[in-house]
């Protein structure tokens, strides 16, 4: 029969052995989470990366616009106003990249929480203003488009180009208050779908 010592012995050797394992497993999970957040980051930065290459292509359009229309202010201010348009998507881009890029992951889950937290806010707010301005872009562009078709408002129809730029207006600040009366569902829909999974998967695991 196994002296009593022994039978402690064997005890605490199994004792070892399962939190050793335990300790694998929870290992072993953590870096399947974190490769998961990573994944979905990653399809994130390229989103960025397309809305980013989008502005150049804006910026270079417009102010080679307004560069050739030197002459004529209305078109300048039509070609400037697309081009400032096309840099808030640069900027916007190039900042949610910086961040997502600076995030270390093999930081403490909960530091890696608190940055992608900091992106989901810089998000918002970037879709909120991006979301806004484009109700006020779409006026600059659609007077150009007449321009290409032969018809100038301007100098047609100047009261025109007013009356759809207080329109635009109106609908921006129409936007301005939906997004704020309905901010939780704003703020899910603009956090966008990779960041909402890589965040479930990190909370997923800092609740173990």
């Amino acid at each position: 029969m196994m002296e009593m010592h022994e039978l402690e012995n064997a005890w605490s050797g199994l004792e070892a052995r399962l939190e050793s394992q335990s300790l694998e497993l929870g290992r072993l999970r953590e870096g399947r989470a974190v490769d998961s957040a990573r994944a979905r980051l990653r399809l994130l930065s390229a989103g960025q990366v397309v809305q980013l290459a989008v502005g150049v292509l804006i910026m270079f359009w417009a102010g080679g616009y307004w560069h050739d229309h030197l002459g004529q202010a209305h078109l300048v201010a039509y070609g400037v106003s697309l081009h400032l348009y096309g840099l808030a998507f640069v900027v916007t881009s190039a900042v949610q990249l910086a961040q997502l890029w600076r995030i270390d992951y093999r930081d403490a889950i909960l530091d890696v929480q608190r940055q992608l937290l900091a992106i989901r806010r810089l998000r918002v707010r970037s879709e909120r203003f991006l979301l806004i301005a484009g109700f006020l872009a779409w006026v600059p562009v659609s007077f150009i488009v007449f321009r290409w078709i032969g018809v100038d408002l301007w100098l047609t129809r100047p009261e025109a180009v007013w009356l759809n730029l207080a329109v635009a207006t109106g609908l921006a600040l129409l936007v301005a208050w939906l997004t704020h009366r309905y901010r939780a569902a704003f703020e899910r829909d603009a956090a966008g779908r990779s960041l909402r999974e890589a965040e479930a998967d990190l909370e997923a695991l800092s609740a173990h």
